[in-house]
């Protein structure tokens, strides 16, 4: 399906939009998962286009909804990490990713941005011999918030499904901030 920008008025497909649906308050509220009810509508997924925003004559613009919005993806694609981890689809730590990628189970390699740039390349390096793709998107803690764990430096995925699942969300956050290209597909190195 393809819906019409807000701000600039292209036609774009749904993936590309974020949806703002307007609260019984009448304050334009993000729906990241399109699933809310009520008066809607889209907007390109790109911080400037939500910034751009003006009030309009059934709804108020929050001063922080883009700054909001771009909390509410990162929440999104952590909280994909935390279900597939609860699914029992991801391994923590450097031994347990390096086995993972050496026998075959690994998908998606979650390593740390700030985790120690030797372990991260060396588990960087089996993961592209092995056609695995590797995310570096977030802190140690914030992927041990997600994973209900202190810190977490290294993970794997162990599931195709999960790793999409993940890579979505998380590269429609990269996007929206402005640090992948939009028309990049996949979120991953």
């Amino acid at each position: 399906m393809e819906f019409a920008c807000h701000v600039t008025g292209k036609t774009l497909p749904a993936h590309e939009l974020l949806r703002f649906c307007v609260s019984p308050e009448g304050e334009l509220t993000p729906d990241i998962g399109n699933k809310l009810p009520g008066a809607h509508i889209w907007v390109s997924a790109r911080k400037p286009c939500v910034a751009a925003l003006q009030n309009g004559p059934e709804w108020h613009v929050p001063e922080d909804l883009s700054c909001r919005v771009a909390g509410l993806l990162s929440a999104r694609a952590r909280n994909m990490l935390g279900l597939a981890r609860a699914a029992g689809k991801i391994v923590l730590g450097f031994a347990k990713v390096e086995a993972a990628l050496s026998g075959g189970r690994a998908t998606m390699v979650v390593s740390a941005c700030d985790g120690a740039r030797d372990g991260r390349a060396k588990l960087a390096r089996k993961a592209q011999a092995a056609g695995v793709p590797v995310m570096e998107f977030f802190s140690a803690e914030e992927l041990g918030l997600a994973m209900g764990r202190q810190d977490v430096i290294h993970s794997a995925v162990t599931e195709a499904q999960w790793a999409a699942k993940i890579d979505v969300a998380a590269h429609r956050w990269q996007v929206y901030i402005g640090t992948v290209p939009s028309g990049q597909v996949g979120g991953q190195k």
